[in-house]
């Protein structure tokens, strides 16, 4: 009867077997990378895997926040063409916007929805991004961030807060709420509860250095290189301490 049953898993593996095989090929995305370039093999076999769960309706909340972290991952590490980054972003917020609807609550999809947002709005611009109403977007969907799961991706809705505050300009009547003061404030409570976080790190460093304190910046930064980077996001932190190094040379 084991044997049997063994048998029946082989020939059809479960939905959280199928799980599991898309989330081990996101956690070895950094494989065979040149730098912070990564290779595309296993990020696209874990969009696969995701886009296939998706399609058949199942473990659709966490299968939805790793396909989007896959969608916004390629277009950062993998991509290098800005029309390609266009279209794997709009493709990730038309899919984060269908999902956070059912999932609200969930801090991962939530997130990954707001950086898709952001990514693209990186790439159209600050000014068309402020006129189309992306920027209110995305502090709409970093408030309810904060609200629902403010620790996850360590403080990652306090960062996504500050980077808004410190990055946006101050454009009187179309921008009036950019506040550095407030990123660094934010920042600063951030890195309370992980101050072990490179990115946290980072961007507490970068509001510093918008906010005219660089010599503390300059401290932070050099705070980024001495941090090792995490396990399972060796691309995204080496990405921090390359930006950390740029702005060392001009301290």
């Amino acid at each position: 009867m084991t044997n049997f049953i063994f048998i029946l898993l082989f020939l059809f593996p479960s939905a959280d077997n199928d799980l599991q095989k898309g989330i081990d090929y996101f956690n070895a995305r950094a494989e065979n990378a040149k730098g912070i370039q990564a290779n595309s093999v296993n990020v696209d076999k874990a969009i696969r895997v995701f886009e296939e769960l998706l399609k058949q309706n199942k473990e659709v909340k966490v299968a939805g926040g790793y396909y989007l972290q896959c969608l916004n991952f390629k277009g950062r590490f993998v991509f290098v063409n800005d029309n390609e980054k266009k279209v794997i972003y709009k493709k990730a917020i038309e899919k984060g916007n269908e999902l956070v609807k059912k999932f609200p609550k969930d801090g991962k999809i939530r997130f990954e929805l707001v950086s898709s947002i952001g990514l693209l709005a990186e790439i159209e611009g600050v000014m068309k991004s402020a006129e189309e109403g992306v920027l209110a977007k995305m502090l709409y969907h970093t408030k309810l961030l904060i609200e629902s799961d403010s620790m996850y991706n360590e403080g990652g809705g306090w960062k996504v807060d500050a980077v808004l505050n410190y990055k946006t300009p101050y454009i009187p009547i179309v921008l009036t709420w950019p506040d550095k003061n407030k990123a660094v404030a934010t920042m600063k409570k951030a890195l309370k509860h992980f101050p072990a976080n490179v990115g946290c790190n980072f961007y507490y460093a970068e509001a510093l250095y918008e906010n005219n304190q660089k010599k503390l910046a300059k401290i932070y930064f050099e705070q980024v290189l001495k941090l090792p980077s995490r396990k399972y996001y060796i691309i995204e932190d080496e990405f921090f301490k390359i930006k950390a190094k740029k702005y060392l040379a001009k301290l």
